[in-house]
């Protein structure tokens, strides 16, 4: 009888009470909430630096394609469509932001000189566009192929040194009369984004400055040829895309 009675007490020994499995899973729930909280702030951090990673590859692009465009500037007088005639270099902070001829294109039989015409602007969705024209083409007449560069920009500010060594959002700068050639030898251009980023760039432009009466580069400049409407190129260095 005593050998019964003890083994019926271990037996009973042996299992869970009631009050130790509510325990052990509302462990166990715990220890889930949490595992799923780190997980989630893990995906969450991972899906931030994936976003922050394409944000910087784009930004840099966009960089490399504006820094290839100011490079191959051209003092080429562009055709409006309308009988007239655009600068070789314009801006216009409140329509479009900056347009300009560009060299170094691909020669082609539409397109026999390598010119195009480029502006970039920032379009209604805050994004920053490129724009281009070839030579035969008009800004005011035609769409031309559309880029976008950067998404998501608050501001973007183009500024050119004048010849008073002073950085002017226009051009030709105010008060100074300039020839439908004449190009910045500096320009600095400035993106802000909406989440408070600002990266800045100073940009060699070239140097081209003729008379503006008589088209003349310099005193001993030769006249008609490099200053005139013609507009011969000043780069020495091959076209390269």
């Amino acid at each position: 009888m005593a050998r019964a009675k003890s083994i019926s007490r271990r037996g009973r020994q042996a299992g869970f009470t009631l009050i130790e499995a509510v325990v052990s899973l509302m462990l166990l729930a715990v220890m889930s909430v949490m595992s799923y909280q780190a997980v989630e702030v893990i995906l969450g951090t991972n899906e931030r630096s994936r976003g922050q990673l394409e944000d910087e590859s784009q930004l840099h692009r966009a960089w490399q394609v504006i820094s290839r465009d100011i490079m191959h500037l051209r003092p080429r007088v562009f055709a409006d469509g309308l009988g007239g005639t655009e600068r070789a270099y314009l801006t216009d902070p409140s329509d479009f932001g900056v347009r300009f001829s560009r060299g170094g294109g691909p020669m082609v039989r539409s397109n026999p000189t390598g010119i195009s015409r480029i502006e970039y602007r920032l379009n209604s969705d805050n994004q920053l566009e490129r724009l281009s024209w070839p030579i035969t083409a008009s800004s005011l007449t035609s769409e031309g192929t559309r880029l976008i560069l950067l998404s998501n920009v608050d501001e973007v500010e183009i500024e050119q040194l004048s010849r008073d060594n002073n950085f002017s959002p226009d051009w030709p700068p105010l008060n100074q009369r300039h020839h439908v050639l004449s190009l910045p030898k500096m320009i600095r251009i400035t993106i802000i984004q909406e989440n408070g980023s600002e990266t800045s760039r100073l940009l060699p432009g070239l140097a081209f400055d003729p008379n503006p009466n008589t088209g003349s580069i310099g005193p001993s400049g030769p006249e008609g040829g490099s200053g005139s409407a013609a507009g011969a190129d000043p780069r020495s260095r091959g076209d390269e895309k």
